[in-house]
């Protein structure tokens, strides 16, 4: 309820009158995620904790489990559309500069971060930055761990660059409906837009994309076949503590 509109105001700077009209409609979208989603979450949890009793998960059972992650996305993407729509049939020309002006500002930061660095200095870092995700979950890595990440980092080549080229490709049809939101055909373009991502990535990205997924799910079988107990046992816990706090914000129906 706090994190969704600070989220937004780096983005759209919404006066008075258009936060009042936002504000119902979030709370309904609250309740509905807290009161259908989060059991999902939950079971997804569950069924991922798991997989941790096998020696080695096989890849093909994570990729099902990205595929979960990814239908989830999907259902709060349709859930949000009309809203969205709405939102923004109702900006003036001055809110949507200062959202290009937020959008171009975004893509700047990520290019610095990710892009313009070397490859070499890309991939190294794309190594460290996986490395200090895992170390909450896992703990300290060991040698055989830390070889499969530097692989899997190495075996991405120029992802960075294919991944914000993408978004930029995606940024671009948004600013094109933007243009015409006043149109007959702004709502369902935007519709398609904001619920099937996919069909306007590039033929090179979706390739990488998969690529990249089966990457991870080959990985993640990796270092759980190379984990020791005490290193299970800890993601053990760390997905219970993750159900049992999901658990506690569930809602009902209203």
């Amino acid at each position: 309820d706090w994190l969704v509109p600070w989220r937004l105001n780096d983005y759209l700077n919404l006066n008075s009158q258009q936060q009042a009209w936002l504000k119902p409609r979030l709370q309904t979208h609250l309740q509905w995620h807290c009161s259908v989603e989060l059991p999902r979450y939950i079971d997804w949890l569950h069924s991922t904790e798991s997989l941790l009793n096998q020696a080695q998960p096989d890849s093909s059972q994570l990729l099902e489990q990205f595929a979960q992650f990814d239908a989830a996305l999907k259902r709060i993407s349709v859930e949000i559309t009309p809203t969205a729509i709405e939102l923004l049939q109702g900006l003036n020309e001055q809110q949507v500069n200062d959202f290009y002006a937020a959008l171009d500002e975004d893509n700047l930061e990520a290019r610095q971060d990710f892009l313009d660095p070397p490859l070499a200095t890309q991939i190294s870092e794309r190594q460290t930055r996986m490395q200090e995700r895992l170390r909450p979950w896992l703990g300290r890595l060991n040698s055989t761990q830390t070889e499969h990440i530097a692989a899997w980092a190495n075996g991405l080549g120029e992802q960075n660059r294919l991944w914000l080229e993408n978004r930029q490709r995606w940024q671009a049809q948004l600013r094109t409906l933007l243009a015409e939101r006043h149109s007959a055909y702004f709502a369902p373009e935007l519709t398609q837009l904001l619920q099937h991502r996919e069909r306007f990535s590039s033929d090179a990205y979706r390739a990488s994309y998969a690529r990249s997924r089966q990457a991870l799910a080959t990985l993640l079988s990796q270092l759980l076949s190379s984990a020791d107990e005490p290193q299970r046992e800890r993601l053990r816990h760390r997905l219970r503590d993750l159900r049992r706090d999901l658990a506690e914000q569930q809602c009902s129906a209203a």
